[in-house]
């Protein structure tokens, strides 16, 4: 009997600006950034709309300065991040 799985994750494309900014990041910053992208992953539908920019979603993670704008594809199998801050 094989063991349970976790939730399926969906690929994650990085902008040209997202990558820029995870270059500049520090070690604790990276470790927030990646919670957050991970929680992304785990459930795109995760964050908020951002008004009158749909399909881009906003994620902030709780009781972190981390913020990630994104959105997720047609089919929900690639999110495309285009902004982070940490």
């Amino acid at each position: 009997m094989s063991p349970k799985h976790g939730p399926r994750r969906v690929n994650v494309t990085f902008g040209d600006a997202a990558q820029q900014q995870i270059r500049r990041l520090n070690i604790p910053e990276t470790i927030a950034v990646d919670r957050a992208i991970v929680a992304i992953q785990t459930n795109p539908d995760i964050g908020t709309e951002v008004p009158g920019n749909a399909p881009w979603r906003e994620y902030c993670e709780e009781g972190a300065s981390t913020r990630v704008i994104y959105y997720a594809t047609a089919l929900g199998t690639r999110i495309v991040v285009a902004y982070i801050e940490a």
